[in-house]
């Protein structure tokens, strides 16, 4: 009777291990794993800025390019970036807007954060609390970053943090 009993066990066992590789595999292949990637057109979203204005891309879109530029206070890499992100705006590039999109914090973290900055930041602060933005771009590691020209086609991304002559590159990717 033991002998059987394992053996049950064994086949139970096999059968659950092969009906999970199964369904992985059936996801994993059925599911749009794709990110925006350089070439698509960009997603358009509207959200809330940290001044409490709407912000919505496509009506920023066709006057200059965007530059979005994922990040969280949590983020060293991050940290470390925004004044070069600001010292460079603050050139007056206006074929170019740049955006910083704080994935999924309140107003008091971000405050807290921009106080801890060298710099004040001038360019437009979205808030996307609900990862929506983040989702729909497919954004991993933070910070990333994303050029869409004024035609509203994603020119550049690159993940992780920009020095300044990338974020020039990415300004000259946008604004052609």
């Amino acid at each position: 009777m033991k002998k059987q009993t394992r053996n049950l066990m064994r086949i139970i066992i096999i059968v659950v291990v092969l009906v999970l590789i199964g369904l992985t595999l059936w996801f994993n292949l059925t599911s749009d794993n794709q990110t925006v990637a350089v070439g698509d057109e960009a997603v358009d979203f509207q959200l809330e800025t940290l001044d409490g204005e709407e912000l919505q891309l496509s009506e920023v879109l066709g006057d200059k390019g965007v530059i979005l530029n994922f990040w969280g206070t949590w983020c060293k890499p991050c940290r470390e970036e925004m004044p070069d992100l600001q010292n460079i705006y603050s050139e007056g590039h206006e074929d170019v807007e740049i955006i910083a999109v704080n994935v999924a914090e309140g107003p008091q973290q971000i405050n807290q954060f921009l106080s801890g900055l060298p710099v004040d930041l001038t360019f437009p602060i979205a808030l996307d609390q609900n990862r929506d933005v983040v989702s729909a771009y497919q954004i991993g590691p933070l910070p990333t970053t994303v050029a869409i020209d004024s035609e509203g086609t994603v020119v550049k991304k690159q993940e992780y943090q920009l020095t300044e002559e990338d974020i020039r590159e990415f300004i000259k990717e946008a604004s052609e």
